[in-house]
């Protein structure tokens, strides 16, 4: 181009000097080239005359040539003559000015190609590298910024990494103009994040836009977006600050990130000029109070709620219902009115309790001068209670007759609430001040009932189980007890598990009676969790008739059930003992029905004990509970039925346990209990094997149907001999597993390596990672 174009200056400087023509020998047939270089048609003229174009008109045909269009010479640019004609038997030449417009055509021309091959290698398609932060499961929208996108979305074609597709289904909606692309989230769907990160960088690895050509536009993969966690945050409605007297408090929560984190209030709070934040981990904002400034701007006590966050990727509401979450609540500073109340939730008592008391500071010791404000509708000067004596550490009150402390016996066993006192001089907060909220000065019981049922029969050993009926029954971390006449002994006699609180089953241990003769069985106390209910009056629950006589066969079934089973554990074999049992019975009659040689097949017989084995895929019980053996037919003998059909438990099957894999976030030493959920956990025999934490580390608390609590001991770790110096905060030391369960009928081995339930990180060094409202 550059050769080109100094030909073009150079022939554009020097004057064109007049030439002779001059006449060639013929190349075999005439032909002639025309000034734009382009082989023109045999000419039949033996000689063309060409004429020498004018000055001006040269010069404007050069001034017409342009680097970005070129327009072929006219006849009106060669000064209205037609162009030459060769001659028959040669070519005809024109004089050199001729020759340098012809020159210029062809500078022009190169020239105009070599600018089209630039323009053809300059990207169709262009991305701004803007990324934008996103969160995973609640951002809506991306916006990918650029040019030549076009307008139709179904000609462009996008590639991720991580990808935005499964199965070639994208998670997104596009829509796009020339310089945007929009990309819509799908319901049910996330922006993707690394596994075991709090953020990851989105690329785009390639667009293909149709009217560019099907080739990848991308030279390489381009940042387009950040993808974060969503912040949450802990509601603390029982943290307690003052107006001006606390420095600063800690909110809890996940997904805070330092120098990006804005919070806004309500009462509102300006950052900077009210307090100062500062991130001191992913889980933990701490707040810092301004000299001179309250945390509630407009003077009055009552909660802090937080009513926005931003992490980065734009505000977002938090319990928009409820106008923000509670971080704190807060108080007047203390003067010399000041009244505080301790929370004594362990003081339990039953809704018609006579009398309870409340301990704290600074009451009147005038019984009649003290106000109480409660989070339920009591009322006191004898309306629901009243205040029979008062110190300055501790009010007693008394019911009233027909009254109760807590009215609505579903949500019991529930806290008994105090607002506020009044002292003397005003009311005083002495907890949060929202509905239903406060210090909690007792825990209050539903009254306990039980209903009678004479007209039951069971069998003094032949009937394994019954039912009690009533109200007010607790479980889990309350422990309901029955005493009986005849006299029976729990664990020695019965068990007895809470289903829930209006129904108990009672079950009778193997070997034992439910009364040593025929007669009446009664329940003379129960004890829900507050004591013994002293206004309880003793009840019949069945009558005990002696058990059923033996055949004449003399055939029989002990009662077992003591003998447990999972339901599908085919290792295990299911043994029924008595007497007389004959080698190959014709049938064994089931409640639940099981069918011989569909669900089970005799594999081992004798007289006292047939062993059972059960079929691949079939189950003992399709629910957990007592196998019944109600009739058994030997060859060549009647049919011989056990407790009047009602049957006798040779077994106890138990649900298959499973454990629920979690990625739970616990603390080394400071995250004091780990919840372990899963099913068919048994609440009296639920025995667990953790990977790597030996079992001398942890204790149960307690066992409920779906859920284990583990409680780490003093001194211990979850992870042990784990160094947690210089420990990255954000990078877990290990995972716990759960590798062995046992529920009551032997190991249950979890396949491969366990079942993750919890990651472990460091504790923080300064100490700060929780206040008094962490989870643990």
């Amino acid at each position: 181009v550059r050769q080109q174009t100094f030909f073009l200056y150079r022939s554009r400087r020097r004057p064109a000097r007049p030439k002779p023509r001059v006449e060639r020998p013929s190349r075999g047939r005439d032909e002639a080239r025309s000034p734009e270089g382009l082989r023109g048609p045999p000419s039949r003229d033996a000689e063309a005359t060409r004429s020498r174009p004018p000055p001006e008109t040269a010069r404007a045909t050069r001034r017409q040539a342009s680097p970005a269009r070129y327009v072929p010479p006219s006849s009106t640019s060669m000064g209205g003559r037609p162009p030459p004609r060769a001659r028959r038997g040669g070519v005809l030449f024109g004089d050199r000015r001729a020759l340098a417009v012809a020159a210029v055509a062809v500078a022009v021309l190169s020239g105009v190609a070599a600018q089209e091959v630039e323009m053809e290698a300059a990207p169709d398609v262009e991305i701004t590298q803007r990324p934008q932060f996103l969160y995973s499961r609640i951002s809506p929208k991306m916006r990918i910024n650029g040019k030549g996108f076009g307008k139709d979305p179904s000609k462009v074609k996008l590639e991720f990494i991580p990808p935005l597709a499964k199965k070639n289904k994208p998670f997104y909606n596009l829509s796009c103009t020339d310089t945007v692309l929009v990309l819509g989230l799908r319901k049910g769907s996330s922006w993707p994040m690394a596994t075991g990160h709090d953020e990851s960088t989105l690329f785009l690895q390639s667009i293909v836009v149709e009217e560019h050509g099907p080739q990848n536009q991308l030279a390489s993969p381009v940042p387009v977006a950040t993808i974060i966690e969503p912040p949450s945050v802990v509601k603390a409605e029982e943290k307690l600050i003052y107006m001006s007297a606390t420095q600063r408090f800690i909110i809890n929560g996940t997904g805070f990130r330092p120098g990006t984190t804005s919070l806004v209030f309500d009462p509102p709070l300006k950052k900077d000029e009210d307090y100062v934040v500062a991130v001191r981990s992913s889980t933990a904002l701490q707040l810092a109070l301004r000299t001179g400034k309250k945390w509630r701007s407009d003077g009055d006590p009552g909660p802090l709620r937080l009513r926005r966050i931003d992490s980065g990727a734009g505000m977002l509401r938090i319990d928009p219902k409820f106008g923000g979450v509670t971080v704190a609540e807060v108080q007047v500073d203390l003067g010399a009115h000041g009244v505080t109340v301790e929370t004594t939730q362990t003081q339990y008592a039953y809704q018609s309790q006579a009398s309870l008391s409340i301990q704290g500071d600074g009451f009147n010791t005038t019984a009649a001068y003290n106000t109480l404000k409660w989070g339920n509708s009591l009322r006191g000067k004898g309306l629901n209670y009243t205040i029979v004596g008062a110190q300055d550490t501790r009010l007693d009150l008394k019911l009233t007759p027909g009254s109760t402390w807590r009215a609505n016996p579903t949500n019991l066993p529930g806290p008994l609430v105090l607002l506020a006192v009044n002292a003397g001089a005003g009311l005083v907060p002495v907890g949060p001040t929202e509905a239903k909220k406060g210090r909690t000065v007792a825990t209050i019981f539903e009254d306990p009932y039980v209903a009678g049922n004479p007209t039951r029969t069971v069998y003094q050993t032949h009937t394994h189980e019954l039912f009690v009926t009533g109200r007010g029954f607790t479980t889990g971390k309350y422990a309901t007890t029955l005493s009986f006449e005849p006299a029976l002994q729990f664990g020695v006699d019965y068990v007895l598990q809470v289903f829930n609180r209006t129904h108990i089953l009672v079950a009778l241990l193997d070997g034992r009676k439910w009364a040593p003769t025929p007669g009446p069985l009664r329940v003379t106390a129960i004890d829900t969790g507050a004591g013994p209910f002293r206004d309880f009056t003793p009840v019949v629950i069945a009558n005990v008739a002696a058990d059923a006589d033996e055949s004449k066969t003399g055939i029989s079934v002990t009662r077992t059930t003591a003998q447990t089973l999972y339901q599908t554990a085919a290792y295990k074999k299911l043994t029924v003992s008595g007497t007389a049992l004959c080698a190959a019975p014709e049938n064994i009659e089931f409640q639940p029905p099981l069918t011989m040689g569909v669900d089970y097949e005799i594999s081992a017989a004798k007289p006292d004990e047939l062993e059972l084995t059960l079929k691949p895929g079939k189950k003992w019980r399709y629910e957990a509970g007592a196998l019944y053996v109600t009739a058994m037919t030997c060859p060549g003998q009647e049919r011989v039925a056990f407790a009047y059909e009602q049957g006798i438990a040779v077994a106890t099957i138990l649900a298959d346990p499973t454990v629920e894999p979690s990625e739970r976030r616990i603390y080394q030493t400071y995250t004091k209990q780990l919840i372990v959920s899963g099913s068919g956990f048994s609440m009296g025999s639920t025995e667990l094997a953790l990977r790597p934490t030996s079992r001398t580390a942890y204790d149960i608390d307690h066992v409920e149907a779906n859920d284990v609590v583990l409680t780490l001991k003093d001194g211990k770790s979850w992870i042990p001999d784990a160094s947690q110096a210089d420990a990255d905060p954000e990078t877990p030391l290990g995972e716990i597993a759960v590798t062995q369960i046992d529920t009551g009928a032997g190991h249950v081995n979890l396949a491969g390596d366990g079942v993750v339930v919890a990651r472990v990180y460091p504790d923080s060094g300064d100490g700060r990672v929780c206040d008094d409202s962490c989870e643990w």
